[in-house]
């Protein structure tokens, strides 16, 4: 089953159909396109996949997508575009 959640990734509002078991890792590689956080470990232990949840660092890699609905996100790309 898909779930609709919407994001504000990168300032931008985006809607994504996700799985209950998506990562927020996946969400963004994979249907936003932003390539710039790393699958690493893939446990949450490296911290390639770091992104900014409400302002604090995340694994996404270990987060579930539906968690971070309603929620701001900003990748390194994000991060650049303020610079």
């Amino acid at each position: 089953m898909d779930y609709k959640i919407e994001i504000f990734l990168n300032g931008e509002s985006c809607s994504f159909a996700v799985s209950e078991d998506e990562t927020l890792l996946d969400t963004i590689r994979v249907k936003a396109g932003l390539e710039g956080c790393k699958r690493g470990c893939d446990s949450g232990e490296c911290g390639a996949c770091t992104v900014l949840l409400d302002g604090q660092p995340v694994n996404s890699c270990s987060y579930l997508s539906v968690q971070a609905d309603g929620r701001s996100v900003v990748t390194i790309e994000g991060v650049n575009e303020r610079n």
